[in-house]
């Protein structure tokens, strides 16, 4: 086995490796619903007539059921939810996405957004909206209500805290938690779990940090619980909360400062948050920088890039199945320079195929001695044994990050293209792209296998369409369209320069 044979099965386990253990571990449905934001709260439920109340400390819940039971419907925009008399927290979030409901809370204890979770909050019939009240055993008055959102800006939560009494008293250090987990829809939920995380960006970084079980301190511009498509979060307002807590499964706690209520004074904390999918446009138009908790991979500044281009690409055709395959034309038309290098080096490389033979063979016994003369040979030819590869790996960094942009694009959930493919976010029903796939890609394996001199590439190559047609067959069908069209490009381009990278016999480039 020659060296160009270790280093092709080198680059092809590299290859391997980087598929199944980096990204085959996130798989992609993609959507959009037609709301971005939040409208007015409605309730569905009468409220109470009384204005304040008393609240005992709330007794722990252990049962789900028992937390939903005793809690109130109400309707924030498209978004059916349960509001719990438990530290007034959201129990229960259902939203109406592109193919079916989509359950957001995925545990009601204590529920998402609960504050106080000791004391039990009535509605307030005074209040306009949805606002909630209950008195601390210090006789502090606490308000909560949940302020819709406006053209550009987020639903906000308010937090009052109302000092009745005659001295003084500190606040304390209550708490806003989000979580556990997060809901997603019915394809995503055997594998929720493994993606879901507690998640917070740091003012002034373009990324989202994961954050492992433990405190954390910070400048945080928001912090939350998402999933591959959802994303629950709140912006918390520079120093007013002194950490933020993190535990599995995901759930964050942010500490609220204590400060000093003097008699008859009170103080308003305003906390927006945002519940719902991570479309990437709608995040976005919020300027609140929600859009980086959609997970592009390392190479996120590509990945961001090529999502903006396809959805462009989708205003002018309407259609995500046309947008991505003209998404990869233009990038196979970007790349063509490096394609051309290695297809050039390649053609060169097989020419040289019977010297390198005659060359194995006399000097078999004496290894160095053969490397010298083929390194002599390469330098006369002026042919590069890397040609072929390096122009692929500068490559690897666009691919990777279209996979992902493909692959966490919410926008493609329920996307039809044509015919059979009535959802770009799942897999081919018919396996019909795949099976087309691998064989266009044998097709392409062949031209290069009957122009290669090594028995064993060839055979290697042979396998590679089954391999890819295999592990293609459950992806998404906006990917397998990616793969495949670029696939069809490139056999396009072989075989339109096989005569000028391949000239006859006499004829040298």
């Amino acid at each position: 086995m020659d060296k160009n044979l270790l280093l092709a099965v080198t680059l092809s386990l590299a290859v391997y490796a980087i598929w199944f253990g980096v990204i085959e571990k996130r798989v992609l449905p993609v959507p959009p619903p037609t709301r971005p934001g939040i409208s007015a709260p409605v309730p569905s439920a009468p409220p109470n007539t009384r204005e304040t109340v008393t609240a005992p400390a709330a007794e722990p819940v252990v049962d789900k059921e028992a937390a939903l039971k005793a809690a109130e419907s109400v309707t924030f925009g498209n978004a059916n939810a349960l509001i719990s008399p438990r530290g007034a927290s959201i129990v229960k979030w259902e939203e109406k996405e592109a193919l079916g409901i989509v359950g957001l809370v995925d545990d009601p204890r204590p529920g998402f957004f609960a504050t106080f979770p000791e004391l039990t909050f009535r509605r307030d019939a005074n209040g306009e909206g949805l606002v909630y009240k209950a008195r601390r055993p210090d006789g502090v008055v606490v308000t909560k209500e949940f302020v819709p959102e406006g053209p550009k800006t987020l639903p906000r939560i308010k937090i009052t805290l109302e000092n009745t009494g005659g001295s003084a008293v500190e606040s304390g250090a209550w708490t806003l938690s989000i979580g556990p987990g997060l809901g997603t829809i019915e394809t995503e939920k055997a594998e929720n779990p493994k993606v879901w995380r507690a998640v917070g960006l740091e003012a002034g970084k373009k990324k989202a940090e994961d954050f492992k079980p433990g405190e954390h301190r910070a400048n945080w511009r928001w912090v939350g619980v998402d999933n591959r498509y959802f994303l629950a979060a709140a912006i918390p307002a520079p120093g007013d909360f002194e950490k933020v807590e993190s535990s599995q499964p995901p759930l964050v706690v942010l500490s609220a400062k204590s400060v000093t209520l003097e008699a008859k004074a009170s103080r308003t904390w305003e906390v927006p948050y945002y519940l719902g999918a991570k479309g990437f446009r709608w995040l976005a138009h919020y300027d609140a920088d929600l859009d980086r908790a959609i997970n592009f991979g390392i190479f996120h500044p590509i990945g961001r890039g090529v999502l903006t281009v396809l959805l462009r690409l989708h205003d002018a055709t309407g259609n995500f199945g046309w947008s991505i395959i003209i998404l990869t034309i233009l990038l196979q038309l970007l790349l063509f320079p490096f394609t051309f290098q290695s297809l050039k080096s390649m053609a060169k490389m097989r020419r040289l195929q019977p010297e390198i033979a005659r060359l194995q063979q006399r000097y078999a016994k004496d290894q160095t001695r053969l490397s010298q003369e083929t390194m002599e040979l390469y330098k006369k030819e002026g042919a590069n044994p890397l040609g072929g590869c390096l122009p692929m790996l500068m490559q690897m960094p666009v691919f990777y990050a279209l996979y992902n942009a493909l692959r966490n694009a919410w926008e493609l959930h329920g996307a039809v293209w044509i015919f059979w493919v009535k959802d770009l976010s799942a897999k081919d029903p018919f396996y019909v792209l795949p099976l087309i796939m691998g064989g266009v890609m044998f097709l392409q394996n062949k031209l290069n296998a009957q122009q290669t001199a090594d028995p064993a590439q060839a055979q290697m190559m042979t396998w590679m369409p089954v391999i890819f047609t295999f592990m293609f067959l459950k992806f998404p069908a906006g990917l397998v369209l990616y793969w495949l069209t670029n696939s069809i490009v490139s056999t396009t381009q072989q075989i339109a320069l096989k005569g000028y990278l391949d000239p006859k016999p006499g004829v040298r480039r």
